[in-house]
C-alpha cells in the first residue's frame, strides 16, 4: 500500500524539482545580499534608499526571503511537490505588492515590471508545473 507521503514526492532530479530550489537558492542569495549590503539590495529592489534608512527595510526583506528560501528548500528536500506548488502559488501576492510598493516609491515601471513582474510570471510558471496533476504522476520516485 502507497503512503501519502510517497504520493506527494518527486524526483529530485526532475526539472520541477531543480526549477524550485533554484528559487529557493535565489530567494537565500537575496537575503544574504540584503544583510551584506543593504544600500545596494534596496535600489536593486526599487527603493531610493542610499544610506542608513535602507538598513531596516532590508532587514525585514532579508528575514523574508530567508524564510521563503528555507521553506522551499525544505519542501523539495522532503519531496512535497504539491506543497510546493501551493507555496509558489500564494507566494506570488508577495511580488505583486513589491511591485506596487516600488511604483508608490518612485520607481519605474519598467524596473517593476522586470524586476518583480518577472518573479511573477516565474511563480506562475513553476506553480502550474507543480501542481500539474499528469507531471506528477512522471516525477514521482
Amino acid at each position: 500500500m502507497e503512503t501519502h507521503r510517497n504520493t506527494l514526492s518527486w524526483k529530485l532530479t526532475s526539472p520541477t524539482a531543480v526549477f524550485t530550489l533554484l528559487l529557493g537558492a535565489f530567494m537565500l542569495f537575496l537575503s544574504i545580499n540584503s544583510r551584506v549590503d543593504p544600500v545596494s539590495a534596496a535600489r536593486g529592489f526599487g527603493l531610493p534608499l542610499s544610506g542608513s534608512e535602507a538598513l531596516p527595510w532590508m532587514s525585514v526583506k532579508s528575514g523574508r526571503d530567508l524564510g521563503i528560501g528555507l521553506a522551499i528548500v525544505a519542501l523539495v528536500v522532503t519531496r512535497q511537490r504539491l506543497a510546493a506548488g501551493l507555496f509558489v502559488l500564494t507566494s506570488i501576492v508577495m511580488p505583486v505588492v513589491d511591485a506596487l510598493t516600488v511604483l508608490k516609491a518612485g520607481a519605474s515601471l519598467a524596473l517593476a515590471l522586470s524586476v518583480h513582474g518577472s518573479a511573477v510570471v516565474y511563480g506562475v510558471v513553476l506553480a502550474a508545473a507543480l501542481l500539474r496533476p499528469s507531471a506528477i504522476r512522471n516525477d514521482r520516485q
